[in-house]
């Protein structure tokens, strides 16, 4: 698989956050998914040997999904292409709106004959069938023209709206359509195809389209696939013993992430891990944030153990990819060390060697 992708960090966590399943958790801690040490690896130090029971990892039974493009997902693809094209152009004073249209328009709005707060303005741009407006009000304008004023749209606020002096009211709105512009698409011929790159007719870019969708496809049916395979090696591992450092300081390093995330979402701690963590006391907290901390440990040595084992290794330049990724992503070094406790160079290390050991896993599994 080529891991050269620009989505490599998100996907990688993502998976990661996914195997392990432990609900509130895991969403609150999704970037949180790797120790922390200073300068030397968190696991260099370690006899793996003592620490973990590998069961088998080689030749482990898998799903395959078959890969295939139906006609309608190029199709599909063509279309948002083509959207993706689109122009606006300004329509002339005369000219019919429709829906999509984007208008612009001055009203005034009365209630019992008397104008009311908020129901007057001028120059508002409107995109018609958005339902930004109250029902009524966009497709009411459909079939008006560029210049046309003094529109009267009788309408009724909703029982549910929020201001509640207007609540199920009767309302006369008055409109004027001073200009309108309308997203153009242009037609999916051969010229077109070749503004897109190096094609001549609509056959090729057909063909490079599925060309394409298949490749996305097939990389999702192998992560798929490397997914089960890890959860069932993962479940076959038994853990001898946990290194206590290693365990406390997660803990540590999620409990001060805590106090972060609560701060963001400008709630106190107690009602932030009562919302989010599903905790109704500080010790039901710690006991899931050991949890938690254990299962991400497991992991990691087992990376470190098949790593090991099978001489998995990673170049430099892979390396300073993936933090160059991290980094376009708008991580920076200190966000990722509060969010995962490890220094950015020991987070590019944990990855690259997780995706490099699915890859190894994948490869090595017999595939239904």
């Amino acid at each position: 698989m080529d891991k050269t992708d620009s989505r490599i960090f998100n996907k990688t966590a993502l998976r990661r956050a996914g195997m392990l399943a432990i609900g509130a958790i895991t969403a609150i801690c999704m970037m949180g998914l790797t120790a922390c040490g200073d300068d030397d690896d968190l696991y260099s130090g370690l006899n793996l040997n003592e620490y973990l029971k590998v069961g088998e990892y080689k030749g482990i039974e898998a799903d395959m999904m078959e890969v295939k493009v139906e006609k309608s997902e190029i199709g599909d693809a063509i279309v948002e292409q083509l959207k993706d094209a689109a122009k606006d152009t300004k329509l002339k004073k005369g000219d019919e709106v429709k829906e999509g249209d984007t208008v612009n328009i001055d009203y005034v709005g009365k209630v019992d004959g008397k104008e009311f707060e908020g129901g007057t303005a001028k120059g508002q741009d409107l995109t018609l069938g958005t339902g930004t407006y109250i029902d009524g009000f966009e497709e009411g304008l459909i079939g008006h023209k560029v210049g046309e004023e003094g529109i009267e749209l009788a309408l009724a606020f909703p029982p549910n709206y929020a201001a509640k002096e207007l609540q199920g009211k009767d309302v006369v709105f008055t409109v004027k359509i001073n200009g309108a512009t309308r997203s153009v698409q242009p037609e999916f011929n051969d010229e077109f195809v070749k503004t897109l790159g190096d094609y001549k007719t609509t056959e090729e870019y057909e063909k490079a389209v599925e060309k394409k969708l298949y490749k996305q496809k097939k990389a999702e049916a192998e992560d798929n696939m490397e997914t089960e395979v890890w959860s069932k090696v993962l479940a076959g591992t038994k853990v001898i013993k946990y290194p206590k450092e290693v365990v406390n300081h997660y803990v540590e390093t999620f409990d001060a992430l805590t106090d972060y995330n609560a701060e963001q979402y400008g709630l106190d701690r107690k009602d932030f891990i009562a919302q989010y963590y599903g905790a109704a006391t500080e010790e039901e907290l710690q006991k899931q944030l050991k949890d938690y901390a254990k299962t991400l440990v497991k992991q990691e040595m087992l990376v470190e153990y098949i790593a090991e084992k099978e001489g998995i290794t990673y170049t430099d330049e892979e390396a300073e990819a993936l933090q160059k990724d991290i980094e376009i992503q708008g991580y920076t070094e200190e966000a990722v060390k509060r969010d995962t406790g490890r220094t950015m160079e020991q987070y590019v290390h944990i990855e690259l060697l997780y995706e490099k050991v699915l890859d190894f896993l994948g490869e090595n599994a017999k595939v239904k």
